[in-house]
């Protein structure tokens, strides 16, 4: 019976004694050597670290929300008054704010919702204006404050994704620069009118308080009149 030569294993490749020994086994052999020792002394420097970097783990915080304001001012609107020959000039400050937005995107979320908040503003205060005569902006003032607070309330949100936004505006009216130039000449006559009753009124309650000082008590002349001194009220 006779059998196959099997293949040398690792044992029958080591140099028999007597045998001379090549350098490339002595190499081999001290690498490995050499690898484990050093795997050794890595494993235990790893466990005994273990403590300490675990005190320097970094782990993730939540962010905290930040609330982001600005307040903008567009140009004025113009809305037409009673009789649609002139009108009003609405000035706004619309203020911007958002914690969802980041810092660097919040001009931009402003520059695109700030049209849509105008043109809700001009809606509405067109809507009142065509009841109200073009002299008269307290009026419009007040009528879009009502409407401010009781039809579209503000804050006004606006969202995109999940940014959201809110907005608050704040208005005053102004005159129409054509009506302004018609009631200038009115106004000045009214304000020199009232000028002069608040002066005659300053010069009654003078007199009138000169008149109680220069009163004679009992057993007292009176004080000669100053010429060109107001004469006192009848008593």
């Amino acid at each position: 019976m006779t059998t196959e030569p099997q293949e040398p294993g690792p044992a029958d490749r080591r140099p028999k004694p007597g045998a001379p020994v090549g350098r490339r086994w002595h190499w081999a052999q001290w690498s490995r050597t050499l690898g484990a020792a050093a795997h050794r002394r890595a494993r235990r420097f790893w466990e005994g670290a273990q403590p300490t970097l675990r005190q320097w783990w970094w782990t993730e915080e939540p962010a905290l929300a930040m609330t982001t304001v600005d307040r903008r001012f567009p140009e004025p609107l113009e809305v037409s008054a009673q009789g649609q020959v002139y009108g009003f000039t609405l000035r706004t400050t619309f203020t911007w704010s958002s914690d969802t937005a980041r810092p660097e995107l919040f001009g931009w979320y402003v520059d695109y919702f700030q049209p849509q908040a105008i043109q809700r503003l001009r809606r509405l205060a067109a809507r009142c204006a065509t009841e109200v005569p073009p002299h008269r902006p307290h009026e419009l003032h007040t009528a879009l404050t009502a409407a401010l607070t009781e039809e579209d309330p503000p804050p006004w949100v606006y969202a995109r994704g999940e940014v959201t936004f809110t907005c608050e505006p704040d208005v005053t009216v102004r005159l129409d620069e054509r009506v302004r130039k018609l009631l200038q000449p009115y106004w000045e006559q009214r304000i020199a009118l009232e000028c002069e009753r608040d002066l005659a009124r300053r010069r009654a309650e003078y007199a009138e308080e000169r008149h109680r000082r220069d009163r004679p008590t009992p057993g007292q002349r009176p004080r000669p009149r100053d010429p060109g001194e107001p004469e006192p009220p009848p008593n």
